[in-house]
């Protein structure tokens, strides 16, 4: 019996800065080596916090797969993975939801 999980197998390989920049170097600027593995910087992957309005107040914890910066003169590039292993529609509100997050 196999002690595994695919997730957690997916991050750890995720995490190299070579593959990472391949990934995004080959799917979005088609080949170009735009960005630099030895630029990346791993981020705090946890995106909890707190909603609240007047007497409502809810926690939501949330925790994204794999996600990297990187700068670029004074701007900041955050690019992030995350693993599916079943086709999930919600998936790009569950991606705003992680960035709305991470603004406060």
């Amino acid at each position: 019996m196999e002690h595994t999980k695919a997730d957690i197998i997916f991050k750890d390989f995720w995490r190299s800065n070579e593959r990472f920049a391949d990934l995004f170097n080959v799917v979005v600027f088609g080949g170009k080596e735009v960005i630099k593995p030895d630029a990346l910087h791993e981020m705090d992957t946890d995106v909890s916090g707190i909603i609240q309005l007047k007497d409502y107040k809810e926690t939501l914890s949330r925790t994204r797969d794999v996600i990297k910066k990187t700068a670029y003169g004074v701007e900041f590039v955050v690019l992030g993975i995350e693993s599916q292993q079943h086709i999930h529609y919600a998936m790009p509100l569950r991606h705003m939801v992680y960035d709305a997050m991470s603004l406060f």
